[in-house]
């Protein structure tokens, strides 16, 4: 199985390079199976944060750090969803894949113009949720 998701992500990393996405711009990314057997399709945890890109958000009373980019990432995505076809998992794969570039870490404005273009020029179904 682990094979098997290490030729889709490596495939979903070329598809993003023909239609010109940096994928450089992801930081350092570690793809694997999840070890928790969950209802959702995939996460993607950001770690080490790139300290040039800290600001504060102020949500009521309190003060947030907060961060629009990450040096490292950790996909996983779930086992169940490696049984299924080769094109959910790969729209798995790319949904995580956008919460690693900078500004992307949830499901905002950025997110979903990175979702609509990889959508149009790629044909994939990438949304918030799963339908």
């Amino acid at each position: 199985m682990e094979e098997k998701l290490s030729e889709l992500y490596k495939e979903c990393l070329k598809e993003l390079e023909d239609i010109r996405i940096n994928t450089l711009e992801c930081g350092n990314v570690e793809i694997n199976i999840s070890k928790r057997n969950n209802k959702r399709y995939g996460a993607c945890k950001q770690l080490e944060p790139d300290e040039t890109s800290r600001y504060i958000e102020t949500i009521k009373r309190k003060r947030y750090i907060k961060y629009w980019r990450y040096n490292k990432h950790l996909i996983e995505i779930s086992p169940w969803v490696m049984e299924l076809d080769e094109k959910i998992i790969k729209n798995t794969i790319m949904h995580e894949l956008i919460h690693c570039m900078p500004y992307c870490s949830n499901h905002g404005e950025k997110f979903k113009e990175y979702a609509k273009y990889i959508n149009s020029k790629l044909g994939y179904d990438i949304s918030r949720v799963r339908k």
